[in-house]
């Protein structure tokens, strides 16, 4: 049976999490439940486990430190993160340092159940990979088969066992200094569905052979397929003489013509170093590390072919803010529903996020999505922005990133217009409405503006904004609609009519009336006799 182990300090939570893992794999697996990281350590180091599956949020360990301790208790145990959008950046960067994968918070028990059966497939290939090392041994050549493939994805991640590392010291020595390649070709996994296994493997081959024999002038090479990171190569580099520069042979690298072309026709190849190490058997991890951390930083430097920690290293900085005065100014432009002043302040948020060097990709999306979550708070959108922001792509360059921020902003923008618009629908109409009830009487635009709680000022601008025109002209256009129909359907006479509409000067009532329609009240009336009279003849 497989043995699962549950990390989270939310008592309730953790629970509940072994309730359902109960429930679901009642006949598959035995599940131990812990809210507090230490014991859950001093278990595994006791007994033992298959997968984890820990909060990423805790206050005495965060789950990418326990995944650290828990693989330094037994190698090859599979983590599972669980996760909330606020960490969800994270949670993605723990994929590239070796976790399964992650849930979100709330749980989706299919999802749940699609994650669990991804890593009991992982252990019992393993399992299987294992069983085969003996015979795969005897194989070992310049192709990398499996065998050699999964050690060397192990040993970057430091899982090897202590046997296994000693075998790998026959390959890459102890002592020598070196450094990691990660070379990634966009396209080639997506390449590989479309045409047969054969012809895939025969292109990673030439792809690890070009690699090989460019580097061989100065450098011994080992390259291998990631199996964490998409379209990615590794290769492990040791100096054959001192003072040996694999980034030089790097920048003078082209693909061959004999290479497969896809991706609409192109071959986007780009490589990064990671930070060189004296011995680079003993610090393999915290030079692939260094390697990974610059590949995230590609994400300010999307057209560079090559990227290197030397590059990178004195150019990166922890300090990363929005003040408040930022957030302020961005949510009047949205509250304005003005779209390029947003998108404008946007654009100097982000530049002067940058003027001091470069954060942390994750933190800096991160920060900037915090930034317009908390706006979407404010105007009662945030619903509409989580669906937004859950949608792929945005964190492939700086450039998507942006178009992201713009999509959002327009989203909130355009939510807030609808809501004004709504708000103002139904000001308009208790407006109409109240004038058509009280238009027989004087209405000063102080009582007014007092009865719908605003001042006189910005009632007139909010009438005028909402219905086209003035307040006094929305009054007097009821007043002579009512007079019109009163001169057509009553035998009042015209000072009656005047007052009912709210004149008590019959000669001013007469001004106005002619004024709107051309000819005076008496007239109005004579001209509907008269039609009347020639209709019954």
């Amino acid at each position: 049976m497989w043995r699962i182990v549950v990390v989270d300090d939310e008592v309730r939570q953790c629970k509940g999490l072994k309730n359902i893992l109960h429930r679901e794999f009642r006949e598959e697996a035995m599940v131990w439940a812990f809210t507090a990281a230490a014991e859950a350590l001093e278990f595994l180091h006791r007994e033992g486990a298959d997968i984890i599956i820990t909060d990423i949020c805790m206050p005495e360990m965060d789950g990418l430190r326990f995944m650290e301790e828990a693989e330094k208790e037994k190698t090859g145990i599979k983590v599972i993160l669980l996760t909330g959008y606020a960490e969800f950046e994270y949670a993605r960067k723990a994929l590239t340092l070796g976790a399964l994968d992650y849930l979100l918070k709330p749980l989706n028990p299919d999802r749940m159940r699609a994650v669990l059966e991804k890593a009991f497939r992982a252990i019992r290939e393993e399992r299987l990979l294992a069983s085969q090392k003996d015979e795969m041994r005897k194989q070992l050549d310049i192709t990398l088969p499996a065998y050699m493939e999964q050690q060397l994805n192990q040993w970057v991640y430091g899982r090897l066992s202590p046997a296994d590392k000693k075998e790998m010291e026959k390959i890459i020595p102890c002592g020598k200094p070196g450094n990691v390649i990660i070379t990634r070709l966009q396209g080639l996994q997506e390449w590989g569905s479309t045409v047969g296994k054969e012809e895939l493997e025969e292109a990673k081959y030439q792809l690890k052979w070009w690699m090989k024999e460019l580097l061989q002038i100065t450098c011994h090479s080992l390259s291998f397929f990631s199996h964490v990171l998409p379209d990615t190569m590794v290769t492990v580099v040791t100096e054959k003489r001192e003072g040996a520069d694999a980034a030089a042979l790097l920048e003078r690298a082209a693909l061959p013509e004999s290479f497969p072309s896809f991706s609409g026709g192109d071959r986007k190849l780009w490589s990064v170093l990671g930070e060189p190490a004296a011995d680079l058997f003993l610090q393999i991890e915290e030079c692939y590390k260094s390697a990974v951390m610059v590949m995230d930083y590609r994400f300010y430097f999307p057209e560079a072919d090559r990227l290197s920690a030397g590059f990178i290293l004195p150019r990166r900085t922890g300090e990363f803010g929005i003040g408040l005065a930022e957030e302020e100014a961005l949510k009047d432009a949205v509250k304005n529903t003005d779209l390029t002043l947003a998108c404008r302040l946007a654009d100097r948020i982000m530049e002067r996020c940058l003027d001091s060097g470069y954060p942390e990709p994750a933190r800096f999306r991160s920060g900037l999505q915090s930034l317009l979550r908390h706006i979407s708070l404010y105007f009662h959108l945030e619903e509409a922005f989580e669906r937004f922001w859950q949608q792929e792509g945005g964190d492939k360059s700086i450039e998507t990133f942006r178009n992201k921020l713009y999509g959002a902003l327009k989203l909130l923008v355009t939510g807030t217009e609808e809501k004004k618009q709504d708000k103002n629908n139904g000001f308009a109409e208790r407006f109409r409405a109240y004038i058509e009830q009280h238009y027989e009487k004087d209405i000063p635009l102080e009582e007014i503006s007092a009865v719908f709680q605003l001042t006189p000022t910005y009632f007139s601008n909010l009438v005028k904004e909402t219905t086209g025109d003035s307040f006094s002209r929305n009054l007097i256009e009821v007043r002579m609609k009512k007079a019109r129909a009163m001169l057509q359907e009553t035998d009042c006479r015209i000072y009656e009519i005047a007052r009912k509409t709210g004149y008590e000067d019959v000669k001013y009532f007469n001004r106005v009336f002619k004024k709107e329609n051309g000819i005076t009240p008496m007239q109005f009336r004579d001209e509907l006799m008269k039609l009347r009279r020639e209709t019954d003849e």
